[in-house]
């Protein structure tokens, strides 16, 4: 830890603004991060002594982890709950990039060795990622033009030109969807560890194959270490706000990754219409309870995400003393 130094990385979606301990620097948030890597890891003995510290931002900091991974660097993914606590702990009441970046930077005074790791970079792992991502855009977008084409068979005019291309489109998607599907699954049997990761995940009722992957890509490239941790980078955890002596949980953070997020929703829907399992009885008890039915789905979504979690890390530690 004292031969070690740390950068305070506060990640915006078109800039890096950094702060060293001494000055503040601002870069493009790009592919490559070349004028990052000139300024902080020209050497490589850099790249062994800096240490990222940086709170996950969704796509926005993609660049900056594959940055991290691709050159082994070492960062501390600070969990976006610690965020705000450690803001009032240090008396950052104002909230602007270079502000954020000291604040991360302060982090390193109280980080733990456990907490500096590298990020693990698999090219199955990344092109699953990146067809994943296009599967779940087409699937919005097929929805939207099929919605579209029951629209024009209710309008008064003629719209035959209008039906024929978005008929067009709409095969063209679906298509595309069927080969995004089978790459998918070719790639996931391609790879022992992912295939086992992801049918040990799949075990939990409510998910299926395409939750399971997602799930375990996150789980993965996250490397997470508890159940705290994994339902916060969701965005799933509750958001607290304090008056007085009392804490009042308004609503969820959503402060994590969408795309999980909406997955889960639909999981947890599905799998409160499955007999087995127990979420059902789970949701109906906060029904009975007086929870709202989007608040009863979405404990349940955090419910599923915890169960996944647990069957990934029971298989891990299997794997690992195997």
């Amino acid at each position: 830890m004292k031969n070690l130094s740390f950068l305070g990385v506060d990640v915006a979606k078109d800039t890096l603004v950094i702060f060293d301990g001494q000055k503040v620097y601002e870069f493009q948030n790009e592919r490559g991060l070349k004028k990052f890597k000139r300024k902080f890891f020209k050497k490589k003995e850099d790249r062994k002594k800096r240490v990222v510290i940086y709170e996950p931002t969704g796509p926005y900091s993609v660049f900056l982890e594959e940055f991290c991974a691709t050159n082994m660097i070492k960062v501390v993914s600070i969990n976006p709950r610690k965020v705000p606590r450690l803001r009032e702990v240090l008396g950052h009441r104002a909230k602007t990039d270079n502000l954020d970046a000291k604040l991360l930077y302060e982090y390193h005074k109280i980080v733990s060795e456990e907490e500096i790791k590298e990020i693990e970079y698999n090219e199955n792992l990344e092109k699953l990622s990146l067809l994943l991502s296009e599967y779940q855009l087409l699937q919005n977008i097929e929805n939207k033009l099929s919605n579209f084409l029951e629209y024009l068979d209710r309008v008064p005019v003629d719209s035959k030109e209008s039906k024929k291309h978005i008929q067009k489109n709409l095969e063209e998607t679906r298509q595309r969807l069927q080969k995004i599907k089978k790459e998918m699954e070719e790639l996931v049997n391609k790879d022992d560890d992912i295939n086992k990761g992801v049918k040990e995940i799949e075990k939990v009722k409510g998910i299926g194959k395409m939750i399971a992957t997602y799930c375990y890509i996150f789980f993965r490239k996250r490397r997470i270490r508890n159940r705290r941790e994994v339902v916060a980078l969701a965005g799933l955890d509750p958001e607290v706000k304090e008056s007085g002596k009392r804490k009042l949980v308004t609503r969820i953070s959503k402060k994590g990754d969408n795309r999980l997020r909406s997955l889960l929703f639909m999981g947890a829907l599905s799998a409160i219409r499955c007999k087995e399992g127990g979420l059902k009885e789970y949701y109906e008890s906060l029904i009975k309870r007086g929870k709202p039915k989007k608040v009863a789905i979405i404990a349940c979504a955090r419910k599923l995400l915890i169960f996944a979690f647990y069957n990934y890390k029971k298989w891990q530690m299997e794997a690992q003393s195997a």
